[in-house]
This record gives structure tokens, C-alpha cells and sequence, in this order.
């Protein structure tokens, strides 16, 4: 090397290096790895996830940490989503400055950046799992109800339940408007702190007539998140986000459907992990709720999934079900079906496929085609009760 030449200054004498922290990080990582495998072993021990977790932990911590966050009237699962984003955004910024600026040796900044994604996923998991995650590893709801898993559904069953279902649906719709067609769409009537209260109320008299403990205790408020365009993209109706214990429901959802898929969220909230499940406590809680849009809400919803399914068997019967809609309920009906028509696309195509994984990940059972075997549930139910699928109100 020629004497005047300076040898070049060692990459760790550089100004902006970082220190790695390795063994910190790749712990938090280790973190959620092990969490995630508790939530595998707990699967295989069903009847200790629910003691230890689902009745008792669970509910608690969720509970908690909805009623600081129901102090805030806004929904700050997107605040906690935008800060994971741009804590990671700004760090590889600032990194590539430094690289760029000679300040900082580009494998450090690699490796830093590794370590952070990797501490930070780990920490993330680690938190899913422990505030709500492990109700993903009880016993399904028929188990804990000993009621038979169904493999046969006929043709005058559902014929039955879904007239049964029809005829609630157009009671409740009289008594909403006290004529059979209003001549336009039907709209939400209370305020959604007063429709919560009430799916509340129905919530508890399901879980009484089910023989189910009470999980009691009050919960917060359900958020309307701001972003309702980006979830209209990906056909995202609602979503409870664990870590901050919120139960959020996109705007502009058409009245008919808002109490059902409300009261799903509210079931998440209340530890409810499968979605079949959570849509079948959706349909309990709004069809013995007080107020009168819920249960007609729950009784469409119950009579198109059922409908779904006889309309695969037998058109022709299900096409004569269905006639018996009064007009205004059809009109619901039809508005409902053109409004979710709408938004298909690439981006719901996307967020099915995300929700997918999400769900095979957790050993949800047929991924996003949980959400219609909640079909299954309603049989077995109106089976536990001779036949019987309407509130108890409507008996």
C-alpha cells in the first residue's frame, strides 16, 4: 500500500452504526414463536384452554383493555397499525441516509433492520396470542354443547326452518314499520350505542338459554373506523383488533345488516375465535335482543344462509320459500345483495386471501369458508330445541 494512501476507517469506528442488540431481539422473537406453539399444545388440550384462558384470562384482559380504549371515541386500531407501519418505515429511511451520507455500513444497517422486523413480528405474536389469540384452541361450540357435528341437512328441514325464519323476518319488519312495504330501503332507527346495549342484552339471554356460564362484566364501546374506503377495497364489513380490544364495523353498511354483523364483532370481542361461531352468536344475540331491527337483521341473515344452501338442492322450493318475503323485506333483501355486489373486485379478492391465511393459519376449519358453515349451527340449534329456530320471543 502506498505511504500516502489512508487505510480506510473501520466499519465499526463509522458514526451511525447500531448496536444489534442480537440476543434482545432474537428473544422477543423466541417470544412469539413459543406463544404460538402454546396455542398448538393448547389445541391438543382443549378442556385447559378454556379454564385457563377462555373463561378466565381471556375474557378479563379483553374486557380491561376495551374499556381504556372505549374512553377514546375514535378507533385507534388504525393508529396502532399506522405506528407498526412507520416504526419500520422511518428506521430503513433513516438507515439508507446514513448509508447513503457514508455514516453507516450498509450490512449494519441490514442486520439492524433484520433483527428489528424480526423482534418486533415476535412481540406482535407474542401479544395476539396472550390477549386473544389462545381462544382459538377451545373445544368448537357444539363440542361444548355436546350437540352432534352434522353431516345431513334435508331437503324438508330446511324448507322448515328457512319458513320459519321468513315469517320472523317479516314480523319483525311490521313491527320496524307497521306496513309490509315502507316503498324504500329500511335505515337504522336507534343510535349505536343504544344497538350495542341492546345485542348486549341479547347476548345474555343466548348464553342463558344455552346453559353457557355468563362472561360478565362490561366491555367498550364499537368503534366505526375512519379508513372505510380501504375496507371497502378489500370487502372488510368489520374486524376485532385484539391489541387494542375494539370491536369496529365499517360505515355505510345497509341497516338490514348491520345488528348481525355488529353482534359478530361484539362475539370476537368476547373471545368467540371461530368465524362460524361468531356469526351463529351473531344471529343469538341480535334475535333475542330487545330491539326490534336487531332481530329482523338476525332473521334475514338466518333465512339467506339457509336459503343458500336449499337453493343448491331444490331451486324451485327455495325460490318458493322465498316468495313469501313481504315486498319491503325483499326490497332489504335485494339492496343488501346489490350493495355488497358492488365493491368485488382485485381488492376483495386480496383481503379474502389475506383473511384466508390468517384463518388456516389458526386452524380455522375451511379458511374464509368458515363463515358459511355457521349454516350447520343454526340446524343443530333448532334441532336442540325441537325444531324451533326464532327467538324466544318469537315462541
Amino acid at each position: 500500500m502506498s505511504p500516502n494512501v489512508e487505510a480506510p476507517e473501520s466499519t465499526a469506528a463509522l458514526p451511525a452504526n447500531r448496536p444489534l442488540h442480537v440476543r434482545r431481539r432474537l428473544a422477543w422473537l423466541l417470544a412469539g414463536i413459543i406463544c404460538y406453539a402454546i396455542s398448538l399444545l393448547l389445541s391438543r388440550l382443549p378442556g385447559v384452554a378454556e379454564v385457563a384462558y377462555g373463561t378466565t384470562l381471556g375474557p378479563a384482559l379483553s374486557r380491561w383493555i376495551s374499556l381504556l380504549t372505549g374512553m377514546v371515541p375514535f378507533a385507534l386500531s388504525e393508529l396502532f397499525v399506522l405506528a407498526v407501519i412507520a416504526r419500520q418505515v422511518i428506521g430503513g429511511a433513516i438507515a439508507l441516509i446514513d448509508i447513503r451520507t457514508g455514516r453507516r455500513a450498509w450490512r449494519n444497517a441490514a442486520k439492524a433492520g433484520a433483527l428489528r422486523i424480526g423482534q418486533d413480528v415476535g412481540i406482535l405474536i407474542a401479544l395476539f396470542y396472550i390477549l386473544w389469540g389462545f381462544n382459538y384452541a377451545r373445544a368448537p361450540l357444539h363440542e361444548r354443547l355436546d350437540w352432534p357435528q352434522l353431516s345431513d341437512l334435508t331437503i324438508d328441514e330446511l324448507v322448515g326452518l328457512s319458513t320459519q325464519l321468513v315469517a320472523a323476518a317479516n314480523s319483525a319488519y311490521l313491527e320496524l314499520h307497521g306496513v309490509e312495504d315502507l316503498g324504500e330501503s329500511t335505515q337504522r332507527t336507534v343510535s349505536p350505542r343504544v344497538l350495542q346495549h341492546a345485542l348486549v342484552g341479547g347476548w345474555k339471554q343466548a348464553r342463558r338459554e344455552l346453559g353457557l356460564p355468563e362472561i360478565g362484566g362490561k366491555y367498550g364501546r364499537a368503534k366505526t373506523p375512519f379508513l372505510t374506503a380501504w375496507y371497502e377495497w378489500t370487502g372488510t364489513a368489520g374486524f376485532y383488533f385484539p391489541y387494542t380490544a375494539e370491536a369496529n364495523l365499517r360505515a355505510g353498511i345497509p341497516a338490514v345488516d348491520q345488528p348481525q354483523m355488529l353482534s359478530h364483532e361484539l362475539a370476537h370481542q368476547r373471545g368467540v375465535a371461530r368465524e362460524s361461531e361468531a356469526n351463529f352468536w351473531g344471529y343469538l344475540a341480535a334475535a333475542n335482543s330487545p330491539e326490534p331491527l336487531a332481530r329482523y337483521s338476525a332473521f334475514v341473515f338466518a333465512q339467506r344462509q339457509l336459503l343458500a344452501i336449499l337453493m343448491r338442492q331444490d331451486r324451485q322450493m327455495a325460490v318458493a320459500v322465498a316468495r313469501d318475503r313481504l315486498p319491503g323485506v325483499q326490497r332489504d333483501i335485494d339492496d343488501s345483495r346489490r350493495y355488497w355486489t358492488g365493491f368485488r373486485g382485485r381488492g376483495t379478492e386480496l383481503g379474502s386471501a389475506v383473511n384466508n391465511a390468517y384463518l388456516h393459519t389458526n386452524r380455522v376449519e375451511g379458511g374464509v369458508r368458515n363463515y358459511s358453515m355457521v349454516s350447520m349451527l343454526l340446524v343443530a340449534y333448532a334441532r336442540a330445541r325441537g325444531g324451533r329456530i326464532g327467538s324466544e320471543e318469537m315462541d
